[in-house]
């Protein structure tokens, strides 16, 4: 555990320090998953390599892989900071105090975020050899994959459909026709099968299911990504009739 606190907390800070030169807090967005990356190979390595923790490694490193090349992708596109973050910079600037804040509030916050969402892994990597449950295995894996891959196919037609929109045009065909944040969806479920793993050994490992999915639904998920749209007549009239997170029948 001390091992990953010091290889997280020095990233955060060489996080942090590249943010100043770029003059950009989102970058620490593509790092989230990265994050998650380190915890599961260093614990890996530092406790017994079975089965389970085999495959839960490889499991959040696929995860990983593939939202930080998505998220940083998309942000070596746009070029500039997130709109959250550039409200967050001008609402904080005042010297000394913006830098301290920031450091605080989006960089450390993160860290301890990310390692009670990571839970669930270093509990695995810890007790993965002792008496584990094949069938729940063989559960929390094939939940954690249908998470994976519903979340990879709801960003992809995201992206698709963002090459060729018009101006104030929104999604809604696709997975996006059943839920309006299935990618979410798709992110909780996939905690929710590497949660199910951890349980077979201590019900603290829902703990990562529990505090990824309402971050997802009240924090920085759902919330921020409505408000971008609230009072649109087109996103009203959808929002209306879609499901907000668990993907359902369209409302007549």
């Amino acid at each position: 555990m001390i091992s990953i606190l010091l290889i997280l907390l020095i990233s955060y800070i060489l996080l942090f320090l590249l943010s100043i030169r770029l003059k950009d807090n989102s970058i620490v967005d593509v790092f989230w998953s990265i994050g998650f990356m380190i915890t599961a190979v260093v614990t890996y390595i530092e406790w017994i390599q079975g089965l389970v923790q085999s495959l839960v490694t490889i499991l959040v490193l696929i995860w990983g892989i593939r939202l930080s090349s998505h998220i940083g992708f998309r942000k070596l596109l746009e070029r500039k900071e997130d709109p959250r973050y550039a409200k967050w910079r001008e609402e904080w600037w005042n010297g000394w105090y913006f830098y301290i804040r920031s450091f605080l509030q989006v960089y450390i916050l993160q860290m301890i975020l990310l390692l009670v969402v990571a839970i669930a892994i270093i509990i695995v990597n810890l007790y993965g050899t002792v008496n584990y449950n094949s069938w729940i295995t063989y559960i929390g894996v094939s939940v954690a994959l249908f998470g994976l891959i519903f979340e990879s196919i709801a960003d992809r037609q995201l992206a698709e459909f963002i090459k060729t929109k018009k101006p104030g045009e929104i999604f809604i065909s696709g997975l996006y026709r059943y839920s309006r944040h299935p990618n979410y969806f798709g992110e909780s479920m996939f905690w929710l099968g590497i949660s199910l793993i951890a349980i077979q050994y201590s019900y603290f490992g829902l703990i990562s299911w529990i505090v990824i999915t309402i971050l997802l639904l009240f924090v920085s998920g759902v919330p921020l990504q409505e408000a971008r749209y609230a009072g649109r007549p087109n996103w009203e009239e959808y929002k209306a009739r879609t499901s907000v997170f668990v993907p359902w029948f369209t409302k007549k």
